[in-house]
C-alpha cells in the first residue's frame, strides 16, 4: 500500500510500519553513527577504541607499592575472615555465636579493601585476589545479617 499526498501527486511514500521494520533489523546503525561522529571529531576509530579502553587509568599497571598494599589488605581481610570462622566454631561465653566486635572488624577491613580497589588500576593478580576476597567478605556479612549463622 502506498500513500499519496494531495499537494504532491507525483510522490509516493511507503507505509510507516514497513519503513521502521526495515531499519529496526539493521544492526549496523550504531556502528555507522559512531564512525560519523569520530570523523566529525577528528578521531580515528582505533584511537577512539584505545581511549575508551584506557578510561580512568585502567590501562596502567599497578606499581610495586600498590601491589604490596593490595596483598597487605588481602592478608588482613583473610585474617578477619579466619577470626569469624573461629567465632563460628567456638562460640563465646554468651553462647550466641558471632561477636559484634568480629563483625565490625570484618566490615572495617572489607571497607578498607574496597577503598584500595577503587584507588588502584584494575590489573594484576593481586587486584584480582583482593577483589575476590572482598566479595567473599561481603557475602559472609550478608549471611550474618540474614541470620544464616544463628
Amino acid at each position: 500500500m502506498t500513500i499519496r499526498r494531495l499537494d504532491q501527486a507525483g510522490k509516493t511514500y511507503a507505509p510507516v510500519g514497513k519503513a521502521k521494520a526495515g531499519k529496526a533489523g539493521d544492526g549496523a546503525g550504531g556502528e555507522i553513527f559512531t564512525r560519523v561522529m569520530d570523523s566529525l571529531a577528528g578521531v580515528g576509530e582505533t584511537a577512539a577504541a584505545q581511549a575508551l579502553n584506557g578510561v580512568g587509568g585502567v590501562g596502567d599497571e599497578p606499581s610495586p607499592r600498590q601491589r604490596r598494599e593490595q596483598l597487605e589488605r588481602t592478608g588482613r581481610l583473610l585474617d578477619t575472615l579466619e577470626s569469624l570462622e573461629q567465632d563460628l566454631v567456638r562460640p563465646d561465653e554468651a553462647g550466641d555465636g558471632l561477636s559484634e566486635a568480629s563483625l565490625d572488624q570484618l566490615r572495617e577491613t572489607r571497607d578498607q579493601a574496597l577503598r584500595t580497589l577503587s584507588d588502584t588500576p584494575n590489573r594484576g593478580a593481586e587486584h584480582d585476589l583482593l577483589h575476590r576476597t572482598a566479595v567473599l567478605a561481603t557475602v559472609e556479612l550478608a549471611k550474618t545479617d540474614r541470620g544464616d549463622y544463628k
